[in-house]
């Protein structure tokens, strides 16, 4: 069977020819210097150098922006409104096939037993820490190498795998602390302890940007798994191999594979960052994971995912969140045009472009943004005329077409994350987390039922836009 054969080198290969990479000669510490200089690139950026990582490169900032999303997912560039709208239609497919073979790049270099060594992986140290004297940390307790990229897939005992995002502490040469969401890896590891095993567990570490998009999906799938709606994406089958030493089948286009099991037996979490560019939420519990093989292709691309700031980390979530916001407004019947969460949102803020036809339109928005699973705490409903992807023009909106009397709206009392707002952090043992409230932003114009006072809100134009062009001049 003929088999998708995208990867990392082929997505930054179509990159490259577009003109959207970045790359870096110079040596580059990785312990010291990758976390800065991933959270500044704007672009898919390739360190070639790292120091004391011969043969290593490493990669970061893929698909941070709508233009690399919609490379990443084969859709038309130009159109950032294409991608989530795209997204959908893709989904709507259903899930794809997987192949197994025999023989694939990962393989091309395995290390077992001491040489399965995650010190030798070039995994950065992604946030600087601070002293926090009411909970004994120090700067020191943050700087720890930290696997920020990897794609996680575990396995039921009944069969089928599941795939979710972690940040993972390298606490030794085969040991890992990992950060769970609670879901179906939870249900998978209990499925495992209650027959007395451990649940088999694989880092996926540098894949094409497609797996992913897809690994981020939270949608029902019973009966399939993400690397199924993957092969959707690509549009073929996704080829799969076992894995040395667990049970599970895992990309076999990756660039590196960490396999071990799930220690379940979970242990004070310090957190190295947060989703909120904070320190706060600082603890948590969470599983242990020993290394049991490190599988790899010949001179490895390390994928990292630096998580602040404002970073793919975030545009992730994006898909986490406006997507399914995107189809509950128009599942409904909503104008919608399309939903943006702004990286420096942190998750927090849903910007739903449209033009509404009468003032409940905008009121019917807003409450779903409100309602919205876990996130955003904010929604805000913007024109057609206002471009959401770009943070000062929804300023103008909300500054020039919002009536705080009458515009606002709140929702109190939700579930949502961990977050500063919510969280108290007394001692490492005493951390409570209080109800979550929300609010929404009337920021459009007069709906197409006042034709008038709509009018009366047409933006100004300077005389001869969009005629003429600066650059034609120069």
């Amino acid at each position: 069977m003929k088999t998708n054969r995208a990867d990392l080198r082929s997505f930054l290969a179509e990159a490259d020819a577009a003109g959207l990479t970045l790359q870096i000669d110079k040596p580059v510490d990785v312990a010291t210097e990758i976390g800065a200089l991933c959270s500044e690139t704007v672009r898919p950026t390739v360190f070639s150098n790292l120091r004391g990582f011969d043969g290593f490169q490493l990669t970061d900032c893929l698909i941070r922006f709508r233009e690399t999303q919609a490379l990443a997912l084969g859709l038309d560039r130009s159109d950032p409104a294409a991608v989530l709208t795209g997204y959908l239609g893709i989904l709507a497919r259903g899930p794809g096939e997987l192949c197994t073979v025999d023989e694939a790049p990962i393989k091309d270099v395995i290390w077992r037993d001491r040489d399965a060594d995650l010190r030798k992986l070039p995994i950065p140290v992604p946030s600087e820490g601070l002293d926090i004297p009411h909970l004994g940390l120090s700067e020191a307790d943050f700087h720890v190498p930290t696997i920020s990229g990897g794609m996680a897939i575990t396995s039921h005992p009944d069969g089928g795998q599941n795939t979710f995002y972690s940040m993972a502490k390298v606490i030794d040469a085969t040991r890992i602390h990992f950060f769970m969401l609670p879901g179906h890896t939870s249900r998978n590891i209990a499925a495992w302890s209650a027959k007395g095993e451990r649940c088999p567990m694989a880092f996926v570490i540098g894949c094409h940007p497609a797996y992913e998009i897809g690994a981020s999906y939270t949608g029902p799938h019973e009966g399939f798994s993400e690397l199924h709606l993957i092969s959707t994406i690509l549009g073929e089958p996704v080829p799969v191999i076992q894995a040395e030493t667990v049970d599970l089948q895992v990309p076999a286009m990756a660039e590196i594979v960490i396999e071990g099991t799930i220690d379940p037996d979970k242990a004070r979490y310090l957190h190295m960052s947060s989703h909120t560019d904070t320190f706060s939420p600082i603890f948590s519990k969470e599983p242990f994971f020993d290394v049991t093989a490190i599988t790899m292709r010949a001179a490895p691309i390390y994928r990292h995912i630096q998580p602040n700031r404002f970073t793919d980390h975030h545009s992730l979530s994006e898909f986490i969140v406006a997507m399914p916001l995107l189809k509950a407004l128009r599942d409904k019947g909503l104008p919608v045009r399309d939903v943006h969460i702004p990286l420096r949102s942190c998750v927090n803020c849903a910007i739903i472009q449209m033009s509404a036809s009468n003032p409940a339109e905008v009121r019917e928005a807003m409450l779903t943004g409100l309602s919205n699973p876990i996130c955003p705490r904010l929604t805000i409903v913007v024109d057609e005329d206002i471009d959401i992807y770009n943070v000062e023009d929804v300023l103008y909106a909300v500054s020039i077409r919002t009536d705080p009397g009458q515009d606002l709206a709140t929702f109190n009392g939700v579930r949502g994350y961990p977050e500063p707002l919510v969280t108290r952090i007394n001692s490492p043992d005493d951390i409570s987390v209080t109800a979550n409230n929300r609010w929404a932003i009337d920021a459009t114009k007069p709906s197409l039922s006042e034709p008038h006072r709509r009018l009366e809100m047409h933006r100004l134009r300077a005389r001869g836009e969009h005629a003429v062009k600066l650059a034609d001049f120069m």
